[in-house]
């Protein structure tokens, strides 16, 4: 799809981070593209710098966690454009706690952002990306595809799209429609400073990571690679498919001794009062 002087992408989480990088990749390659956030100012920066680059941009104010706000993000983006021929859903939240003490409230949330909203305009995107035979991708995490100690709710969001797009992928290829996931790790991205904690405001200081944190460039390549080459999967970084059919070839044991230790590395910090609701 990119690299097409005709072609069209909606964002969504396409204020900050790995969308907005994405949205400014896919801009030099030759695309418009269609800006869906929350944040009006923030989008207007990016959709001013997709100008610069040539192309034509549109700013969508969409929260994502709203069915009727994500049919009007693609219906605009139709009716500005004409047509649509790539969805990427990366709009999001992280949260890092013990189980035991995360409000059942606080993973209600995390799963309306995370889950459904990218259900939300993936359901309402279908019947244009039929006419265009394009592609719908979801940014996932390798949480999605083995879970970790405290990572409970968000893992439970991220195998949720997992399944979700997984279905889908059979479902939708008699229709032309190319479904991809993108699972990275820990990315630099904004998203790390505003960690929700289990009673739903923001730790201080972000919760140290027991692995490598990826910059935001890796993952737009990774997304590039899935559109050019209509991938249904690609792993941030590569070499963790590898681990993944090991851990499902000798059994899960070692994996979690593995990830286990890894995590107690870097315990949780204490509460405190430092902290902000989330936007």
């Amino acid at each position: 799809m990119t690299g097409q002087s005709s072609s069209v992408a909606l964002i969504t989480g396409a204020s900050s981070g790995i969308g907005r990088a994405t949205a400014l990749r896919l801009a030099a390659l030759g695309t418009d593209v269609a800006l869906a956030a929350r944040s009006v100012s923030a989008l207007a920066e990016v959709a001013s710098e997709i100008e610069k680059l040539g192309r034509r941009a549109l700013v969508v104010p969409t929260d994502v966690t709203d069915a009727e706000q994500c049919r009007q993000a693609v219906e605009q983006t139709v009716a500005q454009f004409g047509r649509l021929d790539v969805l990427i859903c990366s709009a999001g939240v992280s949260i890092r706690d013990a189980f035991e003490r995360t409000d059942l409230d606080t993973i209600e949330r995390v799963m309306r952002v995370n889950f459904f909203g990218t259900l939300y305009p993936t359901r309402h995107a279908l019947a244009h990306l039929r006419a265009t035979r394009g592609s719908v991708i979801a940014v996932s995490s390798l949480i999605g595809k083995r879970g970790a100690p405290t990572y409970a709710t968000y893992a439970a969001s991220k195998f949720a799209v997992e399944g979700l797009f997984q279905s889908l992928r059979i479902e939708l290829a008699p229709l032309g429609i190319h479904v991809g996931i993108f699972s990275p790790g820990h990315v630099a991205t904004p998203l790390r400073e505003r960690v929700w904690r289990g009673d739903g405001l923001h730790w201080a200081i972000a919760p140290p990571q027991p692995f490598r944190i990826w910059p935001v460039e890796k993952c737009v390549d990774g997304i590039v690679k899935l559109l050019r080459r209509r991938r249904r999967e690609v792993l941030l970084p590569r070499f963790v498919g590898f681990l993944l059919g090991l851990d499902r070839l000798i059994g899960p044991w070692l994996g979690d001794w593995i990830i286990g230790r890894q995590f107690r590395k870097v315990p949780l910090p204490a509460y405190d009062r430092e902290t902000v609701s989330p936007p």
